[in-house]
C-alpha cells in the first residue's frame, strides 16, 4: 500500500469515527444542564435582507438538536450587566438535527437583536435554552395546510415547510407571505426552488408596493379550497387580526385557526397593557426561598420576582413563549394573556408573569 493510499485509509477511518461519534450523541434536552442552559456556536451568518438575518448554529458540545418544527429557542446574553432575553423562532427543520437556524429581524431600539447584528459571527458561543412554543405541526398536526406569514413571521411556517417536504410526508402546501417589496422577500430563492421541486408546494407572494395589503379578494383567488385546510399564520397582530376577520367573514372553520403573534415592537406594548389602579402597599412571598417583599398594586409580576432574582425567564414579554410561566398559590393577579396555558395549568394557578400584574399580597410557588 502507497503512502497516499494509507493517508486516504487513514482520513476515511477519522472521518467515520466522527460520523460514529455524531450517530452517538445525545439529543438536545437529554443531557440535564442546569435550568436546561446550553451554549451554542455561530457556524454562518446569512444576509437574507437589509434588516433580517440567518444565524446557524451548532452544539458547543456534541449534540443533536430535536425540536418540534414551529417551536422556538430563547437566547441570553449579558448586556450592561444585566441578563437580556430573547426568544427567536427556528428557521430550520428537525429532520436536519446537526445544526440549527434562527432567523432574526433587527428591531430599531431592539437590545438583543441589535447587539447579534453587531457581534454574532462565525466562532461566536452564546447561551441558549429551549425548544418551547406550542405553535408547532407535531401539537397541531395536518396534511393540507394554508401558511400565511409577513416580514419575519415566515420563520416558524418555513420550519414547518422543510420538515414536511425533508420527511416525504404527504402533504398539501399552499404557502402565501406577504413582504414590503421584492427586496424585503425572506428565502425567495428557496421558495422558487420548492415549487418548482415539489407538486404539492405551491406558494405565492402579495408585495404592498405591487399589490397592496392582503384582503380578502386576493385571499379567495390564492387559495379558493381555503375551507379544506388548516392554517398556520404567523405575524405582526393588525396583520393577524385582519386575515381572521377575513376567514370568520367567510365562515372558515376557527378551530383550525392556528397562530402566533411574536415580535421585539410588541415588549412594550405587553408590559403598558391593562394597568390596574395603584393602590396601598402589597406583599409578594416567594414559597420555597421564603423571600417576602413589599409590591404595589399595579405591578408586573415578573419585574419584581426578576428584582428579587427569582429563577424566572422573561425572553419574549408578549405572553407568547411561556418561558416566565409560574404558579400562583395564594391571592391573585390579574392576566392579559393565557395564550400559552393549558387549562389544568390555570386551574392549578399558572400565570403567565410577563403579562399579570400584581392585585393585592400574592404568594407564588418560587
Amino acid at each position: 500500500m502507497t503512502l497516499f493510499s494509507n493517508a486516504l485509509a487513514d482520513n476515511s477511518l477519522s472521518e467515520n469515527r466522527k460520523a460514529l461519534d455524531w450517530a452517538q450523541a445525545p439529543l438536545w434536552g437529554e443531557s440535564g444542564r442546569e435550568n436546561g442552559t446550553f451554549e451554542v456556536i455561530c457556524q454562518q451568518v446569512i444576509d437574507e435582507t437589509s434588516d433580517i438575518k440567518t444565524f446557524v448554529f451548532q452544539m458547543k458540545e456534541k449534540m443533536h438538536f430535536t425540536f418540534k418544527p414551529g417551536q422556538f429557542m430563547t437566547l441570553m446574553q449579558e448586556l450592561d450587566g444585566e441578563m437580556v432575553y430573547r426568544s427567536y423562532t427556528i428557521s430550520s427543520s428537525p429532520s436536519r438535527p446537526y445544526n440549527l437556524s434562527l432567523t432574526i429581524q433587527k428591531v430599531e431600539g431592539g437590545r438583543l437583536s441589535g447587539w447579534l447584528f453587531d457581534n454574532l459571527k462565525p466562532g461566536t458561543v452564546i447561551k441558549a435554552t429551549g425548544p418551547d412554543g406550542v405553535f408547532n405541526l407535531i401539537d397541531k398536526p395536518a396534511s393540507k395546510v394554508l401558511f400565511l406569514s409577513a416580514s419575519c413571521g415566515i420563520t416558524p411556517v418555513m420550519s414547518m415547510t422543510r420538515w414536511m417536504l425533508d420527511t416525504c410526508m404527504e402533504s398539501d402546501i399552499r404557502f402565501i407571505h406577504c413582504a414590503a417589496s421584492e427586496a424585503d422577500i425572506v428565502y425567495r430563492r428557496e421558495l422558487e426552488m420548492l415549487d418548482e421541486q415539489h407538486a404539492h408546494f405551491n406558494h405565492s407572494v402579495v408585495l404592498d408596493d405591487r399589490d397592496g395589503l392582503l384582503n380578502q379578494e386576493m385571499l379567495q383567488q390564492l387559495a379558493p379550497d381555503l375551507h379544506s385546510r388548516t392554517l398556520y399564520i404567523c405575524g405582526s397582530p393588525a396583520y393577524i387580526e385582519a386575515v381572521r376577520q377575513m376567514v370568520e367573514a367567510a365562515g372558515f372553520d376557527m378551530s383550525k385557526f392556528h397562530h402566533e403573534v411574536f415580535n421585539d415592537a410588541m415588549i412594550e406594548e405587553i408590559a403598558s397593557r391593562n394597568p390596574v389602579e395603584a393602590g396601598a402597599g402589597a406583599m409578594m412571598t416567594l414559597e420555597k426561598s421564603g423571600v417576602a417583599v413589599e409590591v404595589n398594586p399595579g405591578d408586573l409580576l415578573v419585574d419584581k420576582l426578576l428584582a428579587n432574582k427569582a429563577p424566572v425567564i422573561a425572553a419574549c414579554r408578549a405572553g407568547v413563549c411561556g418561558a416566565c410561566k409560574v404558579q400562583v398559590l395564594d391571592g391573585e393577579v390579574e392576566s392579559s394573556s393565557q395564550m400559552t396555558l393549558t387549562p389544568a395549568e390555570i386551574e392549578q394557578g399558572y400565570v403567565l408573569s410577563c403579562c399579570s400584574r400584581v392585585t393585592g399580597d400574592v404568594t407564588v410557588n418560587i
